[in-house]
This record gives C-alpha cells, sequence and structure tokens, in this order.
C-alpha cells in the first residue's frame, strides 16, 4: 500500500535526519547552541513517532519485540514521570528551561524516538546506513573542529585558537563535543569490524564526495580572514578522505576514527578521556577472555605498558612548555584531588547526598539540583560558580532526580544493554566494542551530564543492541488493533496529531524564546519597545518564564542610574519586574534565586526595607551562602544598622576563615566605621601573601586618611607580584597620599625604567606631582 510505504519512509527519514540536528546553531534563539537542537529534535521525533503509531496499529510488524531494553527504558522514564510529579517544582521538572532543555518532556521524547526507532529500522542495512550517515557527520564536526583549532572559526565559549583552546565546535560546550566523539570512535571501530573489508560502491563515493564537496563550501563560507592554513588543512582533511575512497572502508573508516579521537582530546575533557581509555580497556580484556589467541593477551600487555609508560613521562614532564603548550596534555597532567574543579566536584556529591537523604525514594523531581545546592549550600564552594543546577554526576543527578527508585531504574539499562550483549546475536568484538562503549559513556556521565546530543547518541546504541538480541522475539503485541484498509484514515489522524503534539510542546515556547531574546537585544524604538517584548514573552505563559523574568529584574537593576531614561519608564521596568519576580517566588519557593534577585533589584532603586526582607527570605532558603550575606551587610549598612551589617559580615567570614573575601569584606567594613583593631587582626594573614590588596580595602584606608596602612598593603603585593604594574602606581598614590612626594616620584620612575608601555603614564604623572596638581 502506497500510505504505508510513504509512512515508513517518513519515520525511517525522520531517523535518518536527527543526527544532522548537531548542525543548528539558532542565532536568533535564546541559548542559541542548545534550543533550536532541541526543538528540531523533538519535532522530528514527533514526526517519526507519529508515522510509526500509524504503522503499529495497523500492521504488527512494525511493532517493538520483547526487550528488557524497551522495558528498562520505559520503567525509567515512568519511574521520573512520578518522581517528577511528586516533586519540588513539577512544572520545571516537566518542562525544563532554555539553558538545558531537558525535563520529562524530553525523556519521553527519547523513549518515543527509541521506540520507533526499534520498530521501523528493521534490517541490518537500515542501521548500519545510519550508522554511516552519523560518522560521516562526526567527520564533518571534526573539520569544523580542526578550524576552531587553526582560529578560522571562533570558539563557542570565546577564548584563543591555538593548541591550549578547548574546542566546542557547533556545541558551544567541549564536554557536550567530547561525548559526541565518544561515541562515534566506537561507532567507527563497530564498522571497521562489520565492513572494513569490503570495498566502497560507486555509489558511496559519489556521495562521501558529494559531503566532502558540501564540507569545503561550507566550511569556506564560515572561515573567517584570509590566511592559507585552514585552506590547506580542509584540503589535505578532504583530499586524503576522497583518496582513501579508492581502497578498502577501513582505510577511511580508520582515518575518520583517528580524527574524532584527535578531537575528543582537543576538547580537553579529561573524563572523557580517561573513559575513552577505560572503555577500550575493557573491551580489549572482554575479547580476550573470548579467544584462545595468546596474541591478543601480548598485545594487550604491550598496550597497558605503553600506557603506564606515557602516563609516568606526562606527569613527570608536566611542567616543561611542551606539555603546557599543549591544552590536553596540561589538563591531562594537572589531573589531581587538589584540583579546583575536581573539589568542586566533590563538593557538590556531597550536597547533593544531603538532599537524597531528604528524599531518598523518589527524590526531589528533575531540574531541582539547585534547590538542593541552595539549601545545602557548602561554605567550601565560595570560589567556585555559585549556581549549580547539575551535579556533574548522573548517578547522583538521578539520585537527586529520582531518588534511589530512580537510579535504580536508571541502572536498568545499563544491566539490560549489557546482558543483550551475551547473546548469541553478537559476535565477541562488537560485544567488546559495545561494552566499552557504554562503560566509557557511563564513566565519562561521572563528571559531567548529558545534553540532546549524548541522550540521542544513547537511544540509538541501545536501539541497536535491543534490536539484534530481539530478532528472534515475538511482536510486543500481535493481535489486530486496526485493518490495514483503515490506514489512510489513520494517517490523517496521525498527520493532525503530530500537528497537535508539535505545536503544544514547541509553539509557544519558540515564541518566547524569540520575544525573550528580542527584549534583551537593542532596538531601534528604544527601551519602551524592549520592554513590550518583555512583556510579550510572559504573555506567553511558557516554561521560559524563571529565564524571562531573571533577564527582567536584570536588566531594570541597569536602568537604576541610567542617564536619560524617563523616571516613568523606569516605573513601568520597575513594577513589571517586582510584579514577575514575586510570581516566581510563589512558583518556586524553595529557590533562593526569586528573593535574592527582587532584593538586589529593590535595592538599586533605593528600597532599603524591602531589599533586606527580600534578602532575608533568600538566606533562609540557602543558610550557608556568603555571597547572599554580602548583599544583606549591603542593605543593613544602607538603613544604617552598622551593627547588624558587621554581624552579618562576621557571620559571613566566620563560615569559613579561609574565604578571603568574605575576610576583605569584613575588614573593609571594619575599618569605616572605627574597628581598626578587628581589620588589623583580619588583615594580618594575608597581608604578606598581596591577597589584601584590594579595591575595597584601599578605599576604605583612603577614606580613613589611612595611606600608610595602604602602602604597607601595596608594597606587599608589588613584592609577590613585580610584574604588576597598577599595583605599582597604586603604591605610588599611596606614597602621595602620605605626602612623600619624592618617594611616590622614585616609585613612579621606576615604573617607567621596568614599563616602557607604562612610561608615558608615569611622566605625566611625575609632572602632575611636580606642579602639585592632584593625582588620587
Amino acid at each position: 500500500m502506497a500510505v504505508q510505504s510513504a509512512l515508513r519512509w517518513v519515520a525511517i527519514g525522520g531517523v535518518f535526519a536527527l543526527p544532522f540536528i548537531v548542525f543548528i546553531v539558532a542565532q536568533s534563539l535564546f541559548f542559541p547552541f542548545i534550543t533550536g537542537k532541541n526543538f528540531a529534535f523533538r519535532i522530528l521525533v514527533e514526526v517519526v513517532a507519529g508515522a510509526w503509531i500509524a504503522l503499529a496499529l495497523t500492521d504488527p510488524a512494525y511493532r517493538p519485540r520483547k526487550s528488557w531494553i524497551l522495558f528498562a527504558f520505559a520503567a525509567f522514564v515512568a519511574l521520573l514521570g512520578i518522581a517528577d510529579a511528586l516533586g519540588a517544582y513539577p512544572a520545571k521538572s516537566f518542562w525544563s528551561n532554555y539553558e538545558r532543555m531537558d525535563g520529562w518532556v524530553t525523556l519521553a521524547h527519547l523513549l518515543a524516538y527509541l521506540v520507533a526507532a526499534v520498530s521501523v529500522l528493521n534490517t541490518e542495512k537500515l542501521w548500519r546506513r545510519l550508522w554511516e550517515v552519523s560518522l560521516a557527520i562526526s567527520s564533518l564536526v571534526a573539520i569544523l573542529s580542526l578550524m576552531q583549532l587553526v582560529g578560522a572559526m571562533a570558539l563557542g565559549q570565546g577564548g584563543t585558537a591555538g593548541l591550549t583552546a578547548r574546542l566546542d565546535a557547533t556545541f558551544g560546550n567541549p564536554i557536550y563535543l567530547a561525548a559526541y566523539m565518544l561515541f562515534h570512535v566506537f561507532i567507527a571501530a563497530l564498522l571497521l569490524h562489520q565492513t572494513g573489508k569490503d570495498r566502497w560502491s560507486s555509489a558511496e563515493r559519489i556521495v562521501v564526495s558529494g559531503i566532502v564537496a558540501i564540507s569545503v563550501a561550507v566550511v569556506a563560507s564560515n572561515v573567517k580572514g584570509s590566511a592559507w592554513l585552514p585552506y590547506a588543512m580542509l584540503l589535505l582533511v578532504d583530499g586524503l578522505a576522497v583518496y582513501l575512497l579508492m581502497k578498502t572502508r577501513a582505510y577511511l573508516l580508520s582515518f575518520i576514527l583517528a580524527l574524532d579521537v584527535l578531537v575528543l582530546f582537543s576538547t580537553g575533557t579529561r573524563g572523557t578521556m580517561l573513559g575513552l581509555f577505560g572503555g577500550v580497556a575493557l573491551g580489549a580484556l572482554l575479547y580476550a577472555t573470548s579467544s584462545s589467541s595468546v596474541k591478543i593477551w601480548k598485545w594487550i600487555g604491550i598496550g597497558a605498558l605503553a600506557l603506564v609508560i606515557a602516563g609516568t613521562g606526562l606527569f613527570l614532564a608536566r611542567n616543561t612548555a611542551f606539555v603546557q603548550g599543549i591544552g590536553f596534555l596540561n589538563r591531562l597532567s594537572t589531573i589531581s584531588i587538589n584540583d579546583a574543579t575536581v573539589q568542586a566536584r566533590f563538593l557538590n556529591w556531597g550536597m547533593a547526598w544531603e538532599g537524597v537523604k531528604e528524599r531518598p525514594l523518589l527524590g526531589w523531581g528533575q531540574e531541582n539540583y539547585a534547590l538542593v545546592f541552595d539549601k545545602y549550600y557548602d561554605p567550601r564552594m565560595y570560589g567556585a560558580e555559585q549556581w549549580f543546577d547539575r551535579v556533574h554526576n548522573s548517578i547522583f543527578d538521578w539520585l537527586v532526580a529520582g531518588g534511589f527508585l530512580g537510579l535504580i531504574a536508571y541502572l536498568s539499562i545499563f544491566g539490560a544493554a549489557f546482558a543483550a550483549l551475551w547473546r548469541p546475536a553478537f559476535t565477541p568484538i562488537e560485544r567488546s566494542i559495545f561494552a566499552g562503549l557504554l562503560a566509557a559513556y557511563f564513566f565519562h556521565n561521572l563528571f559531567v551530564f548529558d545534553n540532546i546530543s549524548s541522550y540521542l547518541l544513547f537511544a540509538t546504541t541501545l536501539g541497536y543492541i535491543a534490536w539484534r538480541a530481539s530478532q528472534s522475539a515475538a511482536p510486543i503485541l500481535r493481535a489486530s488493533l486496526l485493518p490495514i484498509r483503515t490506514l489512510p484514515i489513520v494517517a490523517i489522524v496521525a498527520v493532525i496529531g503530530v500537528w497537535g503534539v508539535a505545536y503544544a510542546v514547541n509553539a509557544k515556547a519558540l515564541a518566547t524564546n524569540r520575544f525573550l531574546l528580542q527584549a534583551i537585544a537593542p532596538q531601534q524604538e528604544g527601551l519602551t519597545k524592549n520592554l513590550e517584548y518583555f512583556k510579550k514573552a510572559l504573555a506567553q505563559n511558557s516554561y521560559g518564564s524563571q529565564e524571562i523574568r531573571e533577564q527582567l529584574v536584570q536588566g531594570t537593576a541597569q536602568l537604576s542610574n541610567a542617564q536619560g531614561v524617563p523616571n516613568e519608564l523606569k516605573k513601568q521596568f520597575l513594577d513589571l519586574a517586582i510584579s514577575e519576580m514575586q510570581k516566581q517566588a510563589e512558583d518556586s519557593p524553595l529557590d533562593a534565586r526569586p528573593p535574592l534577585f527582587l532584593g538586589v533589584l529593590l535595592g538599586a532603586y533605593g528600597d532599603d526595607a524591602g531589599a533586606l526582607a527580600a534578602l532575608q527570605r533568600a538566606l533562609s532558603l540557602s543558610p550557608k551562602k556568603q555571597t547572599i550575606m554580602y548583599e544583606i551587610a549591603a542593605a543593613q549598612l544602607a538603613q544604617g544598622q552598622v551593627d547588624a551589617a558587621l554581624a552579618t559580615y562576621k557571620q559571613a567570614f566566620e563560615l569559613l576563615e579561609e574565604n578571603v573575601d568574605a575576610r576583605l569584606y569584613y575588614a573593609a567594613a571594619a575599618i569605616r566605621f572605627g574597628e581598626a583593631q578587628l581589620a588589623d587582626e583580619l588583615l594580618a594573614p594575608v597581608i604578606p601573601t598581596g591577597r589584601a590588596a584590594d579595591s575595597r580595602i584601599t578605599a576604605a584606608y583612603a577614606q580613613a586618611g589611612r595611606y600608610d596602612k595602604i602602602a604597607v598593603i601595596w608594597e606587599a603585593r608589588v613584592q609577590t607580584d613585580p610584574q604588576d604594574v597598577q599595583a605599582r602606581f597604586t603604591l605610588a598614590a599611596a606614597y602621595y597620599g602620605q605626602g612623600d612626594s619624592a618617594r611616590a616620584i622614585s616609585a613612579l620612575e621606576e615604573i617607567g625604567r621596568l614599563f616602557p608601555d607604562a612610561k608615558s603614564q608615569a611622566d605625566s604623572l611625575i609632572s602632575d606631582i611636580r606642579s602639585g596638581k592632584p593625582v588620587l
């Protein structure tokens, strides 16, 4: 039947279109690296699922076969749905936000994709073609990454190109690109095993050559500047690919595998690199145990010895210019439990565990780690990001989201996949490759978190394993549900259903996202237009409301001291921002962000009493977060509550005395309010380290007329960092403030001798001093 064939190809076409979403960077949307890919994923899956449902209703051949993998995944999604519904913020758990585009709605789409893919990709040839398409796309992504390496394309997160750069291609985050490449390294290995000895067909050569030509055109059109190196690299890579097409598949597949490994390492994502090593090692050991060949063990031994020698050499050479000049080598050589990033991970795990103990069975619901992070905030996190919304560990992330039941369900997916691999359907090498991939991916996720690309590849991997392992199993439902003759009517209903679901899931969210981006962008019509866009975005009542409200508050706070903005317009912004942030506080009553944002906003507009009340509410939700205490102390000072402010600064300081920032806040307040001895006691430990050289301390002492104190502090700073030219200027100013012009001139003359670029500025100040002009 023509309708059946059309629906089948719609479903298959949608599955094959999904790997291309990695190229989407939607500059017209808020969070362009995230939202565009996710909206495309959801819409494509909705189309695929609609076509598949129509097929499955009328033909048992399009129904999935019994598989523990499908059952485990469905149970996981169902359990998380219950956990989200009973969680701390159900709306956010279900819909997520624009920054992550995760939540239960994404899990539901992944389940729909998994079931549909297993059902419509019902031949080995189709699955192999899907792997080949995905691998070909990964090679194009790798080429884009290399263009970033040589500076021909901008890094998504900014930064300087070169060997120290962390590449991110079209993902906007190196860890996302690393996970993507991790999967494709093993996919390339799989295809090498399955088809490596075959030759490329004429049709395949034409297709690959076309892909190469397109890549040249696309990359060349995006290359910035006129340097020859990017073009030379592009021609070299693509020329080599075309040449290898003339040989057996193994050559080109090996080349792509090596290219993807290179890009993976160039992301500098240590957990993924270690995961790759571990996955390859596990795969090799599994294969060796299934083989009687002694040579395999010999090669494993050689590989292990080489790895130990390389690791030892890297450690011994960690301080050399060579290692430090290559990003991934430098990051590998600096792996340490004392590393700031590693320490932050450990602290997050500890906070997550406290949250798990409070809600052990079903957790807090997805997207609610931020609430746990606030409530159980560890003061030792003072130097790190203050608003973590992920634990950066899949075990703890799912524990927080779904409790022990959710975690067990998640782990059961891996258990079912590993069990399926030991079915006779898989060769020992295939079993080893997939086991290595799953282990590497799991290890990678112990230090980061998923995104739509890794989710998609994980679901595709599970789908292939499930399909291979269950080919001999019976369909989940054999009974005829609808006669085949009704398929045209079913197809029409499916089209209407897909349109309705796609509209409900995506339309308002897309419109809201665009309004938000316009609201924060400069408008020719002026700020009145920005306010209009904020109102339009909020009127959609979509899941981006919290992000809209926070952007509104931040923009409104910036307007408080803006010149040339009518007071009436400021008031309109302020009234809307206050109203919306109060609504957000009602929507998420356990979240410290809304009252904190509200308190900062009210303080910016002089409502010190209102600010203090809101900030104290924030502190009650995150009682150990020093940054909130700093805002409270500032509000108390604005109200003239000096003793209360000093007590608040003291509270922040005593939470963790090694927090230099808290020490300096406390010391600056002590100086300003006549507590000289207290200030001396606070600053004594940090003056010799140069860390007391801070604008807050300098301003406080300047207000008190204690330039002698400023001089002592900045002399220590110059001693600890002689290359800090600005420190030398501040020291000269302190000498001048003391009335010691000769010493100030001497310090400035020394600046001129040591720093030629600063000589003109130093000479100008010397001239001002000699002529009696003020220089402070």
